[in-house]
């Protein structure tokens, strides 16, 4: 009896260590797949689905009206002859915190602050035009068309101001809090609310054309996509609404469980050869078929994407927390170079001309910089000593840096 005893407790004590053994190996793989150990990693894409002569328009060469230059955010002027060295031609200390690079047109710097200031500058001579005390911190950059500059704030509030002398033409409040740049197109302002609303406004009267839902808050820009407007919010998804009447055209969510979940995304869109590239905060990069939201390419990256990306010249190029500028083959998304910035990388890219501008996310806000990167091999050819978010617009002859709360006109020596 003793023996049978002993011999069943034996057997229930292996059993126990076996379901023992099977609930952690159950935690560890749940554990694995929630950090992305078990991820497939990257998946590269084909020419499938790829229109090269889908490049966004080089665009005037006096003007950078919006967020990314053009509608599409490509965020490159690629016919502009601008390259180090540079002298400072004029500065700006402007008071507070710059997340949002400027805007340029007509002759104007056009910018807003984190301490809700617009202002406005001679391109020229970095000269005080005007300036504007507007309710609520100041999280986009502004946009010009029609002799309007319109500013959100993260009151909720568009404000279309006179361009010319400040004066407010009319503010409509869109939501409780705005960071979404305005997007122009149509004779409209396209934009998005942490509320996870999209709107369309006519640019002359602020009245709403209409409104629609995203499945979480809109935090990135949108982007212009054929006949629909397109940006990723932060429940994961990638959403195109018909510019016509808002109706969603298309919804894709952040790539499935072995892409380490679906991704919230802050970056807004850039949208080239029929497809949009943009990246989550999982640190995958996204490129979708524009017609349809299928998932055309996916690249892991080490760590967080916040960075929106620039496209030029059939390249993506994107910056990570993982402290490296990445360039990324626009068909396949193969690596082309990596930068190592030494630093965290938050803001957007800029390509003007042959050169990519990045900035560094600093841990001490004084170490920040700005470099300049052949735009083909990553080579570091230029370094700026300040420099935090999105660093650089251009028109011809003059590139405006944007620091941690000073702008800087740059012309070349």
């Amino acid at each position: 009896m003793g023996g049978r005893r002993g011999s069943r407790r034996r057997w229930l004590w292996a059993l126990g260590v076996l379901a023992g053994a099977v609930a952690l190996g159950a935690l560890v793989v749940a554990v694995a797949a929630w950090r992305g150990w078990l991820d497939e990693g990257s998946v590269e894409g084909s020419v499938a689905g790829f229109d090269p002569r889908d490049e966004p328009e080089p665009g005037p060469r006096g003007s950078w009206p919006q967020y990314g230059r053009d509608p599409q955010r490509s965020r490159a002027a690629r016919t502009l002859e601008l390259a180090p060295p540079f002298r400072v031609a004029w500065r700006r200390d402007v008071g507070s915190l710059l997340e949002f690079p400027p805007v340029l047109g007509g002759g104007r710097v056009v910018v807003g602050t984190n301490a809700g200031l617009a202002l406005a500058l001679d391109a020229r001579t970095g000269r005080e035009l005007w300036r504007r005390r507007l309710a609520g911190r100041v999280a986009a950059s502004a946009a010009l068309a029609r002799g309007l500059a319109l500013i959100p704030t993260t009151r909720g509030h568009l404000y279309a101001l006179d361009a010319g002398t400040g004066r407010v033409r009319w503010r409509r409040t869109v939501g409780s809090s705005v960071e979404s740049s305005p997007l122009i197109a149509d004779g409209s302002a396209y934009i998005g609310t942490l509320d996870g609303d999209v709107l369309r406004l006519d640019l002359d009267t602020g009245r709403v054309i209409w409104r629609a839902r995203a499945e979480g808050d809109v935090k990135g820009s949108l982007a212009l996509a054929g006949p629909a407007v397109v940006v990723g919010d932060y429940a994961g998804r990638v959403t195109a609404y018909r510019r016509a009447d808002g109706r969603v055209l298309w919804r894709t969510t952040s790539p499935g469980p072995r892409f380490r979940g679906a991704g919230r995304f802050y970056a807004g869109p850039a949208v080239a050869y029929d497809r949009v590239y943009l990246g989550n905060v999982n640190g995958r990069m996204l490129a979708l078929d524009a017609r349809t939201g299928a998932v055309a390419w996916v690249r892991v990256l080490e760590d967080y994407i916040y960075s929106s990306a620039a496209v030029s010249r059939r390249t993506v190029y994107v910056g990570s927390y993982d402290h490296r500028l990445h360039a990324l083959d626009a068909v396949t998304g193969r690596p082309r170079w990596s930068f190592d910035a030494g630093e965290r990388i938050s803001g957007s890219p800029s390509v003007v001309g042959g050169l990519v501008y990045v900035s560094t996310l600093a841990r001490r806000v004084r170490d920040g910089r700005t470099f300049a990167l052949d735009a083909r091999t990553g080579r570091r050819l230029w370094t700026f000593p300040d420099g935090r978010y999105s660093p650089a617009v251009a028109i011809d002859g003059l590139l405006v840096l944007t620091g941690v709360r000073t702008l800087y006109g740059l012309t070349p020596r």
